[in-house]
């Protein structure tokens, strides 16, 4: 029972051609995917955070999951101000990057030396890195968002079981509004090899980050035949979320002006699937 109110994804450029990549992490196993695309953009570059000391607490997927989900203060802010409860995030991600430069580092350091070098080798925001709960943590404080928090870390179908629960909070009147966000980057070099091995070999696999606001509908949803099918451009964890949040492009000439939208872009109305109001879509491409 929800309508999609409001959507906006960061992705890189369709014309950005693919990359290989190599992981320096083990000396004699070659870490290499041949086909990836990352965003032209530094950790830096991808998101002014209202607290900017969040910064060293956030990976780069964290980073890009914070740099979608805080565009949609404007169309939460008025449920915000009436009821701070009634505005829910669930989000699909896996856990932030291990330290494997430390860890290669480490690997003849003497039993007796080893507390002393560990800690003046890795720093100690890199734990907050790797929590998954800490990105939408800090995306619910930033949008002052006190409903439910949910992170689904399945490898493949987290965005599915962000969407279902937001679809079942909506529906019980949990809460009034949901943002379904997730993030996949590819600085964590295992986690970017199990991903390739798990999808084709012509895919191409990319850093993206969505996030979308559901409201109530009458209309139930069903989204386990609604997500789209396409994988051409793969995006880890966030690739349901990625594509949902961009297909409405592949539908323009079915979508109809219905004015201005909440948050100042144009709005539309789509059948498919519910309504579809406000759509946003910006695509960081550094070209």
């Amino acid at each position: 029972m929800s309508k999609l109110a409001w959507k906006n994804a960061i992705l890189p450029s369709l014309d950005q051609s693919p990359e290989e990549r190599v992981f320096d992490v083990y000396e004699e196993v070659d870490f290499r995917v041949p086909l990836t695309v990352s965003l032209r953009l530094s950790d830096e570059d991808i998101v002014q955070l209202p607290d900017p000391r969040s910064f060293r607490a956030l990976s780069r997927a964290g980073l890009m999951l914070n740099a979608v989900g805080l565009k949609c203060q404007g169309i939460l802010a008025p449920l915000v101000e009436e009821d701070p409860f009634s505005v829910g995030v669930y989000c699909a991600m896996q856990n932030g990057p291990e330290d494997y430069s430390s860890a290669k580092q480490m690997v003849n350091t003497p039993p007796e030396d080893f507390a002393r070098t560990y800690k003046l080798l890795r720093s100690s925001k890199q734990f907050f890195r790797q929590i998954p709960n800490i990105p939408p943590a800090l995306l619910s404080i930033s949008l002052k968002a006190m409903g439910p928090q949910y992170v689904f870390s399945h490898s493949r179908w987290a965005c599915l079981h962000a969407l279902e629960q937001a679809e079942f909070d909506l529906q019980k009147a949990i809460v009034r509004a949901a943002v379904v966000c997730s993030a996949f980057s590819l600085e964590d070099p295992l986690l970017t090899m199990r991903v390739w091995r798990s999808i084709s070999e012509s895919s191409c696999l990319c850093e993206g980050a969505a996030a979308l606001v559901l409201f109530p509908s009458a209309t139930t949803t069903d989204w386990r035949h609604l997500i789209p099918i396409d994988e051409s451009r793969f995006y880890g964890t966030a690739h349901d979320l990625v594509l949902i949040a961009t297909r409405s492009e592949q539908y323009e000439q079915e979508q109809v002006p219905r004015g201005d939208a909440d948050d100042g872009g144009p709005g539309y109305v789509h059948n498919f699937p519910g309504e579809w109001t406000g759509d946003k879509i910006e695509r960081h491409a550094n070209q």
